[in-house]
């Protein structure tokens, strides 16, 4: 009875090694095939950021970028959506990269909310990378910048 009980366990712990092993391959071939350009270290107030997206593969690609502000060496989210209008519902604004399209430039415009005096002002962005079925593959994080008062 208990060589059976062991044997049982044995195989239950094989099938949760071999499942996990299956999860981590596909998460593996899942990570969608985009490069997104260094950002500079450093912004004023009404600066712009241009951001460069390509990829190098045939599926449509679709990308939300949300801002997070370092708050006492924790990261927390500034804005979910950072081409959302305040106080305006609408529908997300996503960044789509066709199948036929394999560079995209996009600009955003430093806001004056983002500076604080006295405040290290360190930020990075959070790329959420999607494909067609809309599920998340990826969350991809740029370099650190930092605001700073013209």
């Amino acid at each position: 009875m208990e060589e059976l009980k062991k044997m049982t366990t044995i195989k239950y712990l094989i099938f949760l090694v071999l499942q996990g092993f299956a999860y981590f391959s596909n998460a593996q071939s899942a990570v969608p095939c985009i490069e997104i350009d260094f950002i500079k270290s450093e912004y004023a107030i009404h600066d712009h950021i241009t951001f460069n997206f390509s990829k190098n593969c045939e599926e449509k690609v679709l990308i939300s970028i949300s801002l997070e502000k370092k708050v006492n060496d924790n990261w927390v989210l500034f804005a979910e959506d950072i081409f959302q209008i305040p106080h305006i519902y609408k529908v997300k604004n996503v960044i789509i990269l066709k199948e036929n399209e394999n560079y995209r430039k996009e600009k955003w415009k430093i806001k004056r909310t983002m500076y604080r005096k006295g405040c290290d002002n360190t930020y990075r962005f959070r790329y959420n990378i999607r494909q067609t079925n809309l599920e998340l593959i990826s969350t991809e994080y740029s370099n650190v910048f930092h605001v700073k008062e013209k």
